[in-house]
């Protein structure tokens, strides 16, 4: 780059704190200067030296080239951590330069020597005898003040027309040896200008690494305040879970009772507010994987139409119970299976439903179902619209925004956390699609959600049965690790309702204790233990065992929580709470094949 700046550079090189020569560029033609030592050439070895020291710019007299040919050469030190670490040195040459300025004067002769007498540049032919007459003009141009380096500049008549003129070639000459001698000092003042700019190049790269310091300070403090979010987002699902988990386990069982319609209606409504208390803490640990990355989409073969249609159906009673309608209409759809994220489009789907229903109050909510086939790509269009009190024109440009509720303040109307649509959008932009929103101030609101699927032949299968038989099941030995008394209450009466008996433990220790002694099919570990963690005791139980199946239970839904356990020797990791579902999953996954 430097070198295309201007013709009178002829080289660059770099020359180490040794005074070995290491790179040079242009290398075509300079190859003989690489591993030059330059404190073995006379003229070089203490100026050099002597600038380095001084942190100075050096300017050589003229000087012959190891390479060949002849060059100024000008060295600039380089410091790194207030150390020397040697120059960069460039070959200059300005005769390119002063022959496109003297290229009209052919009636004189233009001669300028270093500080030793040595010649470096020639115009013309410059009169000797007109030098000891008053016919000639000169001027000496310090370079180097450390070295006292000087130019003397001569400018003579060439001809013998000069004598016929005197006064006006006098003039002429005076003219074009002060313009010379201004080129020469602007070449000084841009190489001195220069100098001060690598000054300020210098002031400026070490102010840049104080900054970098700073941002990698920075940096640290944000990655510790993420691993301190990670921790505390693992820690409060776990501390939440763990008891939602005994909740929603008793709640389960409750409903195998007859009970009075009451106390059922009760049982409802517990139901209710403890899945409504999960989804809150499911959607804040969205939100932390959505925004670091760690969504992953689990595919799988399922009918969207289908899925819309139980979503709707699941949702009608709460409808009704606000005599609000629920219209579902279907257009142009042949309920085709796709495969994608089942989980993911029915959590969006849900998440509109929901909030259709909080913010209506009279009328109700009309969902439109399309598909379009393309390239065997299914496009799916679902309309969402309600008649309920709308959004604020000012408000629709930042309602997908996280935490943004378009009621808030000591009057707010409706609860919520301000993360569903954020939520909403991030998962549909994840899996190919888009959500949009059109609304009007107590008119009502329409959601259009759009997403692509590529179609599949698979069908999906019914909800999942356990396909194991009672002589099976008899001879799955169990072992529930909890230190929750809870919980392991809870998931006894689940497996025993499934016609299987297990054992208990209350710590790592006893774990580790029973399954020595004990011929075990299967462990439901928990990970936070006193006295032994899951981790500590699923290490040393696989010390002895290799082949006993280890699944570990908890409320903490981390990446690095699930990593953590299969890196430990678990083999599958399930999270709290447990319900009879995700147990039926696992044992008919694990034992359909023993």
């Amino acid at each position: 780059m430097i070198l295309e700046q201007n013709q009178s550079f002829k080289f660059i090189e770099w020359i180490d704190s040794s005074m070995i020569i290491r790179k040079i560029n242009p290398l075509k033609g300079n190859e003989p200067v690489i591993g030059l030592d330059i404190s073995k050439i006379e003229y070089r070895k203490d100026e050099w030296l002597k600038h380095s020291k001084d942190s100075s710019t050096n300017i050589t007299p003229w000087a012959k080239l190891t390479q060949g040919g002849d060059a100024f050469l000008v060295d600039v030190p380089v410091f790194f951590k207030d150390k020397f670490q040697g120059t960069i040195t460039a070959g200059m040459d300005f005769e390119k330069n002063l022959d496109d300025f003297a290229y009209n004067m052919q009636d004189y002769g233009i001669q300028i020597t270093d500080g030793k007498g040595s010649v470096f540049y020639n115009h013309n032919t410059v009169l000797e005898d007109n030098l000891t007459l008053d016919y000639h003009y000169s001027s000496t141009l310090t370079i180097d003040q450390l070295d006292m380096q000087v130019w003397d500049i001569t400018v003579t008549p060439t001809s013998s027309s000069f004598f016929l003129d005197k006064s006006t070639s006098l003039l002429n000459m005076l003219y074009f040896g002060i313009v010379l001698s201004t080129l020469m000092s602007l070449i000084i003042y841009f190489y001195l200008i220069a100098k001060k700019e690598a000054k300020r190049t210098i002031a400026i790269n070490e102010e840049l690494t104080k900054t970098n310091k700073k941002l990698y300070k920075e940096r640290n403090r944000a990655e510790k305040a993420s691993q301190a979010k990670t921790a505390f987002l693992s820690n409060m699902s776990h501390e939440i879970r763990t008891p939602l988990n005994a909740i929603l386990g008793f709640i389960q069982l409750l409903k195998h009772n007859n009970l009075k319609d009451t106390n059922q209606a009760y049982l409802d409504l517990m139901d209710k507010s403890s899945k409504n208390l999960l989804a809150l803490v499911d959607d804040v640990l969205d939100i932390d994987k959505i925004e670091s990355q760690e969504t992953k989409l689990n595919n799988v073969s399922f009918k969207p139409s289908e899925e819309l249609k139980a979503i709707v159906s699941q949702y009608a009673s709460d409808y009704k119970e606000k005599n609000l309608y629920l219209n579902l209409e279907f257009s142009a759809y042949q309920n085709t299976t796709v495969i994608g994220d089942e989980g993911k489009y029915n959590q969006i789907i849900i998440n509109l439903l929901k909030n259709a229903l909080k913010f209506t109050g009279t009328g109700g909510v009309h969902i439109r179902y399309k598909e379009h086939l393309d390239n065997k790509i299914l496009k799916v269009c679902i309309n969402i619209k309600d008649t309920g009190i709308g959004i604020p024109k000012e408000n629709l440009s930042r309602i997908f925004e996280r935490f943004t509720q378009i009621d808030f303040g000591l009057k707010k109307k409706h609860s919520g956390s301000g993360l569903g649509l954020y939520i909403s959008k991030s998962l549909a932009k994840l899996m190919g699609g888009n959500i949009t929103v059109e609304s009007e101030l107590e008119v009502g609101s329409e959601f259009i959600f759009k997403i692509p699927f590529p179609i599949s032949e698979t069908i999906k299968e019914n909800e999942v049965s356990l396909n194991l038989s009672t002589e099976v099941l008899e001879r799955i030995k169990v072992l529930i690790v909890d230190d929750n008394k809870i919980n392991r209450l809870v998931l006894t009466k689940i497996l025993e309702q499934l016609g299987i008996t297990p054992d208990e433990a209350n710590n790592g220790e006893e774990a580790i204790d029973k399954a020595t002694h004990n011929d075990y099919q299967l462990i439901l570990m928990d990970i936070h233990m006193p006295v032994i963690n899951g981790y500590e005791a699923t290490k040393k139980i696989r010390n002895t065992n290799k082949d006993i199946l280890i699944i570990g239970l908890s409320a903490n839904v981390t990446k690095e929580a699930i990593s953590q356990s299969l890196n430990v020797g678990m083999n599958d990791y399930l999270t709290k709470p447990l319900s009879k579902q995700k147990l039926i999953t696992l044992l008919n996954h694990y034992f359909s094949k023993r």
